[in-house]
């Protein structure tokens, strides 16, 4: 872990120290019988979520979600604030060290930047006029104090503290621009953070449980948190098993090649990144990512293995059986069930040009699908920065004098652009080297320092 990390980490410790030693305690201890009883239970569900938390991933690194963020907003809008926060430290502390058994530093990250976020929203909540729903116990309607503006506000400071440090720490820790892990983590148009914000009333229900039927409500209310949870690890296990059947199949047609090995990838992360720029919609993202990583899925026929590896120009027979690697992985995906018709046209037109002389329908300009504009930049970016049997790599301003000079010719402009004055074509260009630098280590027989540590390391996203 870099020092930056560990400076970034320690900072954020020291900031929620302040922050919990500034929260009203008095009031937690002022709770009655009952209500401590329910904040067992809250804590009780709150463990049962840190268990039965979902691994994701944002890029390279890891992460992980749960739904223990209702059952935090239901403990704040019940016993308030400082309970909020016991909340916090206890789940996360069994969560990491205990469940998920995370080294230290990422421990004490996720524990600090989550009571960080958990003791500022607390501080608004108070501000705002917000007190404890159960301050005369569970079981007592009449007693009820709530407004909806304190928990919204609370709900709103607590994501985005969260979901700022997250991407801040993984964009330390990866070397990728904050920007780019920022929008991933909140999702396109801050889809995720809206998502949370606007399941809060949930956790009110939950709260109400509480209040009118006491204890018991409140572990009645454990049962619709779970079948959330199971629904959420349902879809992401589906989705992982497509995604790691689709990778396995990509590999298998590169172990072929050793100058294509690892290409789909690098494209299908470049084209991610671009369409992420471009700011079209999460679900357009995912879908040109999903092409990216399967647009050379043809290749796997034999017939072109010879010519893949031919070290000079290609004649007219060759190149026209080249091009048909496009009709057969079409044809292949077609039978795929998993794979959306959108995906299978952008593969089907990766090799379209913006002027209208590429294949295999000699589409141009605005016709070709936008995802198949992104992979054609993108593939062939990845292709200039990468050494092939008739040339060596080229360097990133012969990439972007070649882009440039193409733009709107071979390339779609405004792809053109957004690689050329972002940082994501430059982060791609430092990958692409270290892979060559790997590879030639391999070759020679030395790994080197170098090789070891190019590329980023994965951070863990613990929320």
């Amino acid at each position: 872990m870099n020092k930056r990390v560990l400076l970034f980490v320690a900072i954020v410790a020291v900031a929620a120290s302040a922050v919990i030693s500034n929260v009203a305690w008095q009031d937690l201890y002022a709770l009655p019988w009952s209500s401590l009883q329910g904040l067992g239970v809250m804590l009780l569900l709150g463990l049962i979520a840190e268990r039965l938390t979902v691994e994701t991933a944002i890029g390279k690194s890891g992460s992980t979600q749960s739904v223990a963020y209702l059952p935090l907003l239901a403990t704040v809008v019940l016993f308030g604030p400082a309970a909020g926060l016991i909340f916090i430290i206890v789940t996360h502390l069994t969560g990491d060290f205990i469940f998920r058994r995370k080294d230290a530093i990422k421990g004490i990250f996720n524990v600090s930047q989550h009571s960080l976020a958990t003791g500022l929203g607390g501080l608004a909540y108070v501000a705002l006029g917000g007190r404890a729903a159960a301050s005369v116990g569970l079981g007592n309607v009449e007693g009820i104090d709530f407004s909806w503006i304190p928990l919204l506000a609370f709900g709103a400071i607590y994501l985005s503290i969260n979901h700022a440090l997250v991407a801040k720490v993984i964009s330390l820790a990866s070397g990728a621009p904050f920007f780019l892990i920022w929008r991933q983590v909140v999702g396109r148009g801050g889809g995720n953070f809206l998502y949370d914000l606007l399941v809060s009333p949930v956790a009110v229900a939950i709260a109400l449980m509480g209040v009118e039927l006491g204890v018991m409500g409140l572990v009645l209310a454990g049962l619709p948190l779970l079948a959330i949870r199971n629904a959420y690890l349902g879809t992401f296990k589906l989705q992982q098993a497509n995604r790691d059947l689709l990778n396995a199949l990509v590999k298998a047609i590169e172990t072929r090649d050793p100058y294509t090995s690892g290409h789909s990838l690098r494209v299908a992360n470049l084209a991610r990144l671009t369409a992420e720029t471009l700011g079209v919609s999460m679900k357009v993202v995912d879908e040109i990512e999903q092409s990216a990583i399967l647009h050379d899925v043809g290749k796997i026929d034999a017939v072109y293995n010879k010519i893949l590896k031919k070290p000079s120009d290609l004649t007219d027979e060759e190149r026209a059986t080249i091009q048909s690697h496009v009709t057969k992985g079409v044809e292949l995906l077609e039978t795929m069930s998993s794979v959306s018709s959108s995906v299978i046209e952008n593969v089907r037109h990766h090799h379209e040009r913006w002027d209208g002389r590429g294949y295999p329908a000699q589409l141009a300009g605005q016709d070709i699908p936008l995802g198949a504009r992104v992979i054609g930049v993108c593939d062939a970016v990845d292709a200039m920065l990468s050494d092939r049997p008739y040339r060596k790599a080229l360097d990133l301003p012969t990439v972007r004098r070649e882009l440039t000079q193409f733009s709107g010719i071979q390339f779609d402009p405004q792809v053109v652009k957004v690689l050329v004055n972002s940082e994501v074509l430059e982060a791609h260009a430092t990958s692409a080297a270290s892979v060559r630098i790997r590879e030639d280590s391999k070759a020679s027989g030395i790994v080197s320092a170098a090789g070891k540590n190019a590329d980023p390391q994965p951070a863990e996203r613990s929320i």
